[in-house]
């Protein structure tokens, strides 16, 4: 009875295991797959010169973002003295 009742958990703990492991590797492959399609076939890549200039465009919005936060802290560090003096 005992041995019986082993091998059958065996298998209805085995079997499934092993099936899901497979869809779940297939499912992997397949995305994989199709990624790489689309990258390839149907995704619209920016030329070197476009690539460029977005890339310019973003380094000077960054760096007047980041001269108006310091301009902005300065003028903040200023008032705080003002209103809390040593």
């Amino acid at each position: 009875s005992t041995g019986l009742q082993n091998q059958v958990s065996g298998v209805r703990a085995s079997l499934p295991v092993l099936q899901n492991k497979t869809i779940m590797l297939t499912r992997f492959v397949n995305y994989c797959k199709l990624s790489y399609n689309e990258l390839v076939h149907k995704t619209t890549w920016p030329t070197w010169k476009q690539l460029t200039s977005q890339a310019i465009l973003v380094l000077e919005a960054s760096l007047l973002i980041a001269l108006v936060v310091f301009a902005m802290d300065q003028v903040f560090q200023f008032v705080m003295k003002f209103v809390y003096p040593n």
